[in-house]
């Protein structure tokens, strides 16, 4: 019957179909594999950034205290030492030199302290990216080396016999077929068990369940029987006919 050649030549192309998604999660595998290895190394680099942040924060605090004491020495030696004019003048100077000199150093811990928390950000952004990589990484199933290979060798034979299947078919049926396969993803046929349709799980009427228990002996047997709701093809096995 044309029913039961076709739910055969479904079966191939969810074969052919499983075969080729294998494929594609190989490659995505070795993928997100090239992409951890990557980010990782990305990681390293700034988690040795972040090491000479901290090296540079805390250089860069000694030579803040050491610059504050020596603004204050001067400062006091000012407001309580008789001094001559010529001295005054050059402890002014140089305390403006150690104020202007604290400054610069104050601005570059600011910019130390700010440029940290970008790289900071960065390495945890880089760090979550990890933990999702690998974790997408687990979800997909494993396919070794010559495995992958039998598969990739087997899909243009399973190709051409699905191919030539279909060339044998009416044409009517051929287009049906085609067109709900898109639809449903390669599946366009639905058992009919237990008087419902398996896909939308719908109770089949009784006039539609007669048909397709006596296709073989009472009618049309290259008739194709479809679910009124879903709209795929009905098939009932062979030991559930009558």
């Amino acid at each position: 019957m044309l029913i039961d050649k076709l739910w055969e030549l479904q079966e191939l192309q969810l074969d052919y179909r499983q075969k080729e998604r294998l494929l594609q999660e190989s490659d995505l595998s070795s993928l997100l594999s090239h992409k951890i290895d990557e980010t990782e190394e990305q990681l390293a680099a700034l988690r040795g950034q972040l090491e000479t942040f901290r090296a540079d924060e805390v250089r860069i605090s000694e030579k803040l205290d050491d610059l504050s004491a020596k603004v204050h020495e001067a400062g006091a030696k000012l407001g309580k030492e008789e001094m001559s004019e010529d001295k005054v003048q050059k402890l002014e100077e140089k305390m403006k030199k150690l104020t202007l000199e604290k400054e610069k150093v104050e601005n570059a811990q600011g910019k130390n302290f700010h440029d940290r928390q970008d790289v900071e950000d960065q390495t945890r952004a880089s760090e979550l990216l990890v933990e999702k990589l690998r974790k997408e990484l687990q979800s997909i199933p494993k396919l070794d080396t010559k495995s992958r290979a039998a598969v990739k060798k087997s899909l243009p034979t399973l190709r051409k016999d699905i191919e030539n299947r279909k060339s044998k078919l009416p044409l009517k049926a051929k287009l049906i077929f085609d067109n709900l396969s898109q639809k449903f993803s390669g599946a366009p046929i639905s058992r009919a068990a237990s008087s419902t349709c398996d896909y939308c799980h719908v109770r089949l009427p009784q006039k539609i369940l007669f048909r397709l228990r006596n296709a073989e002996s009472g009618g049309d047997a290259e008739e194709l029987i479809r679910c009124e709701i879903c709209g795929k093809i009905l098939y009932v096995g062979t030991k559930d006919r009558e």
